[in-house]
């Protein structure tokens, strides 16, 4: 069971991650993705290879991802996982923890293409891994 003071560190930690989802979802829908991407780091396409080596042991990507989930789950829209890795990476970046967000493509049923982004650091991915192993990595925006 938590003490008081980690709950406290948490709960800001969740409403930390709901404002900064907020923002990414609406980042998204008025801006154009190039200017994004380009403000959130260096674009590799060469080097987008960042699969997920299982989840992150750091305490303080561990707070993230918990964060985030927490979040997810008590605003009142869908957040895609665009939306959760770009706020899992600008809350990394605010505490110093380098990442780099991938985006990658399958094709799905019928031809069709069908796009994921996942967020991972040195020791592990973040958010997004679950879903990341049947995509095919395309670019990267490392920090």
């Amino acid at each position: 069971m938590r003490n008081d003071t980690s709950l406290t560190r948490h709960r800001l930690l969740v409403i930390e991650a709901m404002v900064i989802l907020t923002a990414a979802r609406l980042a998204l829908l008025v801006l154009p993705f190039a200017w994004i991407a380009r403000a959130a780091g260096t674009v590799d396409r060469a080097q987008a290879q960042d699969r997920p080596r299982g989840a992150t042991t750091d305490p303080v990507s561990m707070g993230v991802r918990g964060a985030l989930r927490a979040g997810v789950r008590r605003l009142p829209w869908h957040t895609t996982c665009l939306v959760r890795a770009m706020a899992g990476r600008m809350m990394l970046a605010w505490r110093g923890r380098p990442s780099t967000l991938v985006i990658g493509v399958a094709a799905a049923e019928g031809q069709t293409l069908s796009a994921h982004a996942w967020l991972v650091t040195a020791d592990g991915c973040v958010c997004g891994g679950r879903e990341a192993e049947r995509f095919r990595p395309l670019a990267a925006i490392r920090s």
